[in-house]
């Protein structure tokens, strides 16, 4: 069944993390995380119950180490995950119960005879009191006068061209940490020691969080956001010949700073950029001088998030603290082909009519968490600060047009 009607479910309580179950390619599962100061937080594991357009609580997971500041998926072991507290330098890996991933329960479900607010049959209630405790399998150690902004594990078993690549990366050092200092850390899980370090110094007195993408194409590359800049980090580099290690810089990338940046999973050397300008950028770094592409008219204030869809690259969303989640089609410089005759909404170097904003989306409040589904592309699903959580489907007109 393909809907366009939006699922909602409500935590109530305040939440700045959502992230999809990457290593579920059967079930549509999402993990959101609670930022509450007053209250114990916790995870709660929601899955998408598509023949209702449900979203259902499968479990909810005690989380002691206190605000969720960062969630992060293993991307081949749906039993496995990264957080890390608000505010603190640890980062913790656990893993989920088997009772919680393997929910595989259909629910019965007929309007005339069922009342949907039942917690005997609407999968939205009927595991919401189920709660769970977190093993803890390891920490990773940082610097104490540090905290975490941002984590990457990335799914290091199939993209590498040549052996040397695959050793020197390899399952040994697919994660990365990055701290509010700029110091970017690659990890070996297996043994929780650092692989290698780099510090990016910044004369920049913005306090804009700085945020990373590691580059899918080519896994020595991360491209890191500092301050109102974005520099591109070569893990290669000689520290001693190329200060910190970085190769390339896109300087003023947004007026008044970055706060997001995500590499194209398609199409290498492009990415794209959010700000507090409210305008989104794309970019391709072998000539970064001009953005690609600006995407302007989407946000009324902070575009706090940008993400392209995994599989399909002309769609990307972004959501921002006015509230608003976007979803745009950006055609002309994706990898799929030019879709002609539609209006234009989008400005730069480059300016198309297959470049517009396909759907907008309002929350109660800013909007912090955005994923899109590991198991069907064509999903997303958003978290407002309130704990208002909404699954999202691309249109049907915009599935068409890219399917046929």
């Amino acid at each position: 069944m393909f809907s366009n009607q939006v699922a909602e479910v409500s935590l109530n309580v305040p939440t700045k993390c959502l992230e999809a179950i990457r290593a579920d390619k059967l079930e549509s599962r999402f993990i959101v995380g609670t930022c509450s100061l007053h209250e114990p937080n916790e995870l709660t594991v929601l899955r998408f119950h598509p023949d209702i357009n449900e979203l259902g609580i499968d479990g909810r997971l005690d989380h002691p180490s206190g605000p969720v500041g960062m969630i992060c998926t293993n991307p081949t072991d749906k039993y496995l995950l990264l957080t890390a507290a608000e505010e603190n330098p640890t980062v913790n890996l656990w893993r989920v119960p088997q009772e919680v991933m393997d929910r595989t329960d259909e629910f019965e479900y007929n309007p005339d005879t069922v009342d949907c607010g039942s917690s005997t049959q609407n999968p939205a209630q009927s595991n919401a009191d189920n709660a769970f405790s977190l093993d803890l399998v390891t920490t990773l150690p940082h610097d104490p006068d540090s905290h975490i902004v941002d984590i990457i594990w990335r799914d290091t078993s199939t993209d590498f061209d040549d052996e040397e690549e695959s050793n020197n990366i390899g399952l040994a050092g697919q994660v990365l940490t990055l701290d509010h200092l700029r110091n970017v850390t690659q990890w070996d899980i297996n043994t929780a020691q650092s692989v290698r370090s780099e510090h990016l110094s910044s004369d920049s007195t913005q306090l804009t969080p700085p945020k990373f993408s590691w580059d899918p194409h080519n896994s020595y590359s991360v491209a890191v956001t500092v301050g109102s800049s974005i520099n591109i980090l070569d893990w290669r580099s000689n520290p001693s010949s190329i200060p910190t290690g970085t190769s390339s810089r896109i300087p003023n990338a947004h007026r008044y700073g970055v706060t997001a940046v995500d590499y194209n999973p398609n199409k290498p050397n492009v990415l794209a950029t959010a700000g507090h300008d409210g305008l989104l950028k794309f970019w391709d770094l072998r000539n970064a001088k001009k953005p690609l592409l600006v995407a302007r008219g989407g946000h009324s204030h902070y575009a706090w998030r940008v993400q392209y869809n995994p599989f399909h690259d002309q769609l990307v969303l972004s959501t921002g603290t006015d509230a608003i989640v976007n979803m745009w089609r950006v055609s002309t410089i994706s990898s799929a082909p030019m879709i002609l005759g539609e209006s234009t909404i989008s400005s730069g170097r480059r300016s198309a009519s297959t470049n517009v904003l396909v759907s907008r989306f309002e929350h109660n409040d800013s909007v912090y968490g955005m994923a899109w589904g590991a198991a069907d592309a064509w999903i997303y699903t958003t978290a407002g600060y309130d704990g208002r959580v909404a699954l999202h489907h691309v249109p049907s007109t915009e599935k068409y047009k890219i399917l046929l």
